[in-house]
């Protein structure tokens, strides 16, 4: 093959390479780069849809989130509360289930198909649907919290229970999630160093706490950290249930997010807002990406 053949042969395989490259940096350009560019450039404007003008407030906006908007504090003391709990409990019952899917059986089967369902549901039809068992009219589960001795008409009626019944919805549609890759993280484990324990005497309670959960950490400690990232998401659900309310006892930072900016028509402000949150977001993922390669967790 001559030079000249060799140099068309590159040039035509530099030149497919570009085509199939230029569909995804338009599409990162569009939905990701200049979107997010906007949004940090919109977020130092006094802008609202009501108004034809905008003018420059440098971080005034801000400012403003920081030092005089209690009801942004309020919104990111229940997110850190939503997703505490919810990250902490689907780490506990996933990894519980996991350990008891843990078994090659026709029955096994089945149930991991089957475990999936929740996850599988629009986070809005979820919310429709907990939101009619929390009715206090006719939802199931105030009846039978009635049955039982309750005086509260429903959870998500109530300031001090709604947060905690949110919670409860958002264990149910994702554990599932947390289930899978636990048990995906449990068939990896080496089997020879479960038969070598054996040897040595271990009990099934040892195996677990020098063996299984050792081996287990980084992974408990990755699923950790995506749940987290997806509560920070978190908003079909709880705007499906409870709006924000009562009052602002379930407003996550995403509706605060929506009624500064879509009820309150004040777009550079709601921008200020998403920006912090997108930062909280990315602090919090380096923490637990700290955590997850540090010295301390290496096996």
């Amino acid at each position: 093959m001559t030079l000249r053949k060799l140099n068309r042969y590159f040039f035509k395989k530099k030149s497919s390479l570009l085509l199939l490259i230029v569909p995804l940096v338009v599409y990162l350009f569009v939905f990701f780069v200049y979107p997010l560019t906007y949004e940090v450039y919109i977020s130092f404007f006094n802008y609202s849809l009501g108004s034809p003008t905008k003018s420059f407030v440098g971080f005034g906006n801000y400012v403003y989130m920081f030092f005089k908007d209690v009801q942004f504090f309020v919104s990111v003391k229940n997110t850190f509360i939503f997703i505490t709990l919810a990250m902490l409990i689907e780490l506990v019952i996933g990894f519980t289930i996991a350990l008891a899917l843990n078994k090659e059986s026709k029955s096994m089967g089945l149930l991991r198909s089957l475990i999936i369902i929740p996850t599988s549901l629009t986070p809005m039809a979820v919310g429709m649907a907990w939101k009619t068992l929390y009715n206090p009219d006719m939802g199931a589960i105030p009846y039978y919290l009635n049955c039982l001795g309750g005086t509260n008409s429903a959870p998500t009626l109530n300031p001090s229970t709604a947060l905690f019944a949110l919670v409860i919805v958002e264990i149910w549609q994702w554990t599932p999630i947390v289930v899978l890759l636990m048990l995906a993280a449990l068939k990896s484990l080496p089997l020879e160093i479960y038969e070598a324990g054996r040897v040595d005497g271990a009990s099934i309670w040892q195996s677990f706490k020098y063996i299984t959960i050792p081996l287990m950490r980084p992974i408990i400690i990755l699923i950790a950290m995506l749940r987290v990232i997806d509560g920070m998401k978190t908003f079909d659900t709880i705007w499906a249930i409870t709006g924000g309310g009562p009052g602002t006892a379930t407003t996550v930072m995403n509706l605060r997010v929506y009624d500064v900016g879509i009820q309150q028509l004040r777009i550079g402000y709601a921008a200020a807002i998403s920006n912090v949150i997108s930062l909280i977001g990315l602090i919090l993922g380096g923490v637990l990406i700290y955590i997850l390669y540090s010295k301390k967790y290496e096996m």
